[in-house]
């Protein structure tokens, strides 16, 4: 009889140690998780905050460089509205983001604000590309009227170097782009998983 009691809180003992040693892995993993998820937030805002820096410099350096050359006024005042409007939208999909949600466990804030940057990055393109086209062809327009005294070679060279100019910046622009949606999706995978296991 006593050795079955004894047997008895033995495995009891031993169900305890276990259960603690189950509680403290799913801290450690949970810890681990929010610190991953912690990093993508960081790498979505950090990126965020690089354009935004970006923008803000080319605002007056944009207006000043195409005055320069001889653009028109006109002009200048649209491409620096175009990088002003790029700040605005960036700023507006971003400025709800924070670590500390994650950290304090509000995870539903976290994935309705990375949900709707997100939806914001979706449908980026559909107001960005007109705008670039018809900010594109006013700049070759303008190109033309400065240059419509000189050699066609030299015209044609500046048009071949901004549309060179043009689709590289939109490869690098498209590629971080892509970087931010997949980053968003992993987080956003990452929330539900947690989200399922508490």
């Amino acid at each position: 009889m006593n050795n079955e009691i004894n047997e008895i809180l033995e495995m009891r003992e031993q169900l305890a140690t276990l259960k603690k040693q189950l509680d403290t892995q799913e801290i450690i993993n949970d810890r681990l998780l929010k610190e991953a998820m912690s990093g993508k937030l960081s790498r979505i805002n950090g990126q965020a905050i690089w354009i935004g820096v970006i923008c803000l410099i080319m605002m007056p350096l944009g207006y000043l460089n195409f005055q320069r050359i001889g653009h028109s006024t006109a002009f200048c005042i649209a491409t620096s509205a175009l990088f002003f409007i790029c700040f605005v939208a960036m700023f507006l999909s971003h400025y709800r983001l924070r670590k500390r949600d994650i950290y304090s466990g509000d995870l539903v804030t976290v994935y309705t604000e990375v949900a709707r940057m997100r939806k914001i990055y979706k449908s980026w393109h559909y107001w960005s590309i007109p705008l670039l086209i018809v900010w594109f062809g006013w700049m070759e327009y303008e190109i033309y009227l400065n240059m419509a005294q000189e050699d066609f070679t030299l015209l044609l060279t500046i048009s071949c170097s901004a549309i060179f100019g043009g689709i590289i910046g939109g490869i690098i622009g498209l590629r971080i782009h892509k970087r931010t949606l997949r980053t968003a999706e992993d987080l956003l995978r990452q929330i539900e998983e947690l989200r399922k296991t508490e």
